[in-house]
């Protein structure tokens, strides 16, 4: 006997209401453009947070360029998953600027990034020129800057400075590409994705596809980054609330992070030898370079200085006249760093004097207290660590914030999705609650809602009230049911608005709200970025009453000079 036949209506019961259809509006694309040999496939690896296995060929590779061309190559991008990366071929000498552009077929393009080697050539300028009829955000990128530091620093020899190189190839950059209004600029290596500019450009991008109008914090300060690794295990897990009672332990018994020495002025490698052998516990000794021959001004040395970001400064009969060399540890110490001149016209003197007893060319080292000087080192060690980490606090607070926002971006766009199903089936207020949900989690991770308020309170001194006040974002003061389904609901449309006011022919039947992909995206980018701002407030707020109640308390264990 033949089995009956089941239609498939009957069989799989009433039909389950459809599943709107993704809304195109909620894809972006972000293409990578700019000359071949420019590292835009590294730098699509770098965005899409894929580590380079530096092997013999992908090094060969890297500097060698690679010898075809390949099409538009599309790359999902992790932190926002809506978001698509192109890939384009590269621009060849001799290419239409325009017909570059046109190409890339831009009308679909939401954002571009414009890439350009160690120099900037003619064709780059053209290349960005084309780019100004789009009326689309555009972010230009130097990469290679690693490539290029190791060059400066072979050209400029001894006088090599880091942070003064990197700040004058910055403000280079920016006056040759600077002039799109609408564009920002940034030094980045794509084999080190996060150092240099590379975290300034990431947030760049996500503001401009995001359509965020704010300002965004940003701190290029990469000493910090040491410091906030301390924190964040515990602010991952527990959310930012945690971070005042870390703060609070760390303050007492400092984190076990190095203090950093910079030793400057004459004769610093002997120095600098009997320092590092055997090394210190808790301490980096670098090099720093001296004034110069002929020696710069002690403005332009304070600032060179100030720039290597070290704990402590020792300075070496320096090759200034005693008035500069006074005046510039003035300006150390009233700058709050910690600075000790050792050796002077005495101990130039002696070093004279005793040059002819020196053996086989062995350098004598200056002063005769290096081995206490040492000792008062690792024992000032734990105290420049605190001292370091009350004057980062603000720098440390814009990273952790920054990572838990980006943490919440990553899963806004299913929550999204998932949201505008769920009504389109009929479950509206479910949906409104799973949305209140999802809100009062973010105040939660962020630290804003009431027992975080009360835990950062307790801890930092600062009143509640005084803490609430800094909350500004209207998604964190808990909104209703009925305000939410207002700033989500999909506005009827024209043909909708006219039969609900006829109900003989329209039927009579309510037209059933439903929620718009479109708005309750906006909602959500608003609440997670908008209560990142109230987060860094609150954070600052009462880590300020910390720092100020410690300052009174801290007390130094060896003089300043």
């Amino acid at each position: 006997m033949a089995e009956a036949e089941i239609p498939g209506d009957v069989a799989s019961g009433p039909a389950a209401p459809e599943t709107p259809p993704t809304p195109e509006s909620l894809h972006f694309t972000v293409a990578i453009i700019g000359p071949r040999g420019s590292g835009k496939t590294t730098l699509v690896r770098s965005l899409c947070n894929r580590t380079e296995q530096l092997s013999a060929s992908f090094l060969d590779s890297y500097f060698r360029g690679e010898d075809g061309e390949h099409g538009v190559q599309q790359h999902s991008y992790p932190p926002l998953p809506n978001v698509t990366l192109f890939d384009c071929p590269g621009y060849k000498p001799g290419d239409s600027a325009s017909g570059y552009i046109d190409s890339i077929k831009p009308d679909g393009v939401h954002c571009l990034v414009l890439t350009f080697g160690e120099t900037v050539t003619d064709a780059d300028l053209q290349l960005l020129g084309a780019t100004k009829h789009l009326g689309k955000p555009v972010c230009v990128v130097q990469t290679h800057i690693d490539l290029t530091l190791h060059t400066e620093k072979r050209q400029q020899g001894k006088g090599y400075w880091r942070g003064q190189t990197l700040t004058a190839l910055r403000g280079k950059a920016q006056e040759q590409l600077g002039g799109l209004p609408g564009s920002g600029v940034f030094l980045v290596s794509g084999l080190e994705p996060q150092n240099y500019d590379f975290p300034g450009m990431v947030d760049y991008i996500e503001k401009e596809i995001l359509q965020w109008k704010r300002p965004v914090p940003f701190t290029t300060e990469p000493h910090c980054q040491e410091l906030v690794s301390v924190f964040e295990v515990q602010c991952d897990q527990e959310g930012l609330s945690e971070f005042c009672s870390l703060l609070s332990i760390f303050l007492d018994i400092p984190p076990p992070v190095s203090a950093v020495v910079g030793v400057t002025g004459s004769d610093k490698e002997a120095t600098v030898t009997a320092l590092c052998e055997p090394p210190l516990s808790g301490l980096i000794v670098k090099p720093l370079p001296g004034p110069g021959t002929p020696p710069m001004s002690v403005e332009q040395y304070l600032q060179n200085l100030q720039s290597e970001a070290c704990d402590v400064y020792l300075i070496l009969g320096s090759g200034m006249d005693n008035s500069s060399r006074a005046i510039l540890v003035e300006a150390l110490v009233a700058a709050g760093k910690h600075c000790m001149l050792i050796g002077g016209e005495g101990d130039r003197r002696h070093r004279q004097d005793a040059k002819g007893q020196e053996e086989g060319g062995k350098k004598c080292h200056p002063g005769a207290d290096l081995p206490g000087l040492r000792v008062a080192l690792e024992k000032g060690a734990p105290q420049l660590v605190r001292e370091r980490l009350l004057h980062a606090i603000p720098a440390i607070i814009v990273q952790l914030v920054r990572r838990e926002r980006r943490r919440l971006m990553m899963a806004i766009y299913e929550i999204c999705l998932d949201l505008c199903a769920r009504a389109s089936q009929g479950h509206l207020q479910d949906a409104l609650a799973t949305l209140s949900s999802t809100l009062s989690s973010f105040r939660s991770r962020y630290g804003l809602d009431e027992d975080s308020l009360t835990l950062i309170s307790q801890v930092t001194g600062c009143g509640t009230e005084d803490l609430r006040t800094e909350i500004q974002c209207p998604l964190a003061q808990d909104p209703s049911a009925d305000q939410l389904l207002q700033l989500t609901s999909q506005p009827l449309s024209l043909t909708e608005l006219v039969w609900s006011y006829v109900p003989h022919w329209g039927g009579g039947e309510e037209t059933a709200t439903r929620l718009s992909p479109d708005r309750t995206y906006r909602l959500l980018v608003e609440a997670v970025w908008g209560m990142a701002e109230d987060a860094e407030r609150v954070l600052l707020h009462g880590c300020t009453n910390q720092k100020v109640a410690k300052e009174r308390t801290a007390f130094c264990h060896w003089p300043c000079v």
